[in-house]
């Protein structure tokens, strides 16, 4: 099939939507598909901290810029959003010539070019899209819904990544949900990757990985390291990956007498295995999530997770399993005992972590993900053609 993948959301620009359509991509094609990405230009891409050796090459399928995309923020995170003033025809031009199979939006409830794609496909091309967001409720969702839902309601297939989503879109967007999770490439991210040799000095590691969004949870982090780190004396290590506006605020919440103690490695890419595979635990006060990327990859890479009790993380990991969550997104002190915890039992930490990898490997793998996704297009283009015909 010729598919095509619209997305506001790809490289330059990180993030877990970006990966979400970078494995479909990749898993898509080598089960033979000829795919195109079609995203925006991004004005100044964000500075990445990845070690030379590391940096990906060229994709291995076509990718196509259009339009300008430019950042807000939304839901509690950072959002992307690609405008142009003749991004229309140029989508229409473009699906027009190209003849696509299925055309596969994702984030299709983003004011973006994604909610021109539904009324300019072809005919003979099959619309689907991916819902990646849990959603809070109020009246400014309602409202962002009555503008939005023309557009999803022509679509005629929709994913969500997890059980999670749905509850939260169908009060807005109701309809027929398809559950097709993220999916991780088990062969990068692995516990094969090597560590990285300035963390390796016996300190324990604790990992953070993430934007600086408020609701990531850095805040609640620092709070729970200084009680680790005050408890510990200086055995222990807090490595800090990612990057955002918000970076002076969260800095000047860690203590002096804590500081040293605290990396900020900044945005990192390509090197994330080696940050996993570098930590002790993973730990992610994170206090909603649909699925949950940072930690599929941590358990892909066998590191064991101290997470929140959120939807998203809920439905991927079982607490005591692949690690431990805390009931509460903002409870410092759940968080800190929960890292205690697994600092003193290395043994805890192996049962967790292989756990996690057996979880990554048998559910998550992007290859197998791709089959599924590969056999949902082929469910909706029979349902349009029977619809069709009678």
């Amino acid at each position: 099939m010729k598919v095509a993948i619209v997305t506001d959301y790809y490289y330059p620009a990180l993030g877990g939507i970006t990966e979400h359509v970078d494995g479909q991509a990749r898993g898509l094609q080598k089960r033979g598909h000829e795919v195109t990405v079609i995203t925006g230009n991004i004005g100044r891409p964000p500075r990445v901290v990845d070690s030379a050796a590391t940096r990906e090459d060229e994709p291995p399928f076509e990718v196509i810029r259009m339009g300008r995309t430019f950042g807000w923020y939304g839901n509690g995170s950072q959002t992307l959003h690609t405008v142009h003033p003749l991004i229309i025809r140029k989508l229409r031009k473009l699906f027009a010539r190209r003849k696509f199979d299925i055309i596969h939006t994702h984030a299709p409830y983003n004011p973006s070019f994604v909610q021109a794609v539904p009324f300019v496909a072809p005919a003979a091309s099959t619309t689907v899209g991916t819902f990646h967001s849990v959603f809070s409720k109020g009246p400014v969702m309602r409202a962002a819904a009555m503008a939005l839902r023309p557009s999803i309601d022509r679509l005629d297939g929709r994913i969500v990544v997890s059980r999670a989503c749905i509850e939260s879109l169908e009060p807005y967007f109701p309809g027929e949900y398809t559950v097709i999770p993220n999916g991780i490439d088990d062969e990068h991210f692995s516990p094969a990757a090597p560590p990285l040799p300035q963390f390796a000095d016996g300190r324990k590691n604790i990992l953070f990985l993430g934007r600086f969004d408020p609701r990531n949870g850095l805040d609640t982090m620092i709070r729970a390291f200084t009680l680790v780190r005050r408890r510990r004396a200086d055995d222990v290590r807090l490595i800090i990956v990612g990057d955002g506006p918000l970076r002076p605020f969260y800095r000047r919440q860690i203590p002096d007498d804590i500081e040293p103690s605290v990396v900020w490695a900044g945005r990192v890419n390509r090197d994330r295995p080696r940050y996993y595979t570098s930590a002790d635990i993973l730990c992610t006060p994170c206090d909603r999530a649909s699925f949950g990327m940072v930690p599929l990859e941590a358990m892909s890479c066998g590191v064991p997770v101290v997470g929140s009790a959120n939807s998203g993380f809920q439905l991927l990991m079982e607490h005591e399993k692949q690690g431990l969550l805390i009931p509460r997104a903002t409870d410092e002190h759940g968080f800190a005992a929960a890292l205690n915890r697994l600092l003193d039992s290395p043994g805890e930490r192996t049962r967790m972590g292989a756990a996690g990898r057996c979880t990554a490997v048998e559910n998550y793998s992007w290859l197998a993900v791709a089959e599924r996704l590969e056999d949902y297009y082929r469910q909706v283009i029979y349902s349009r053609a029977t619809h069709a015909q009678s």
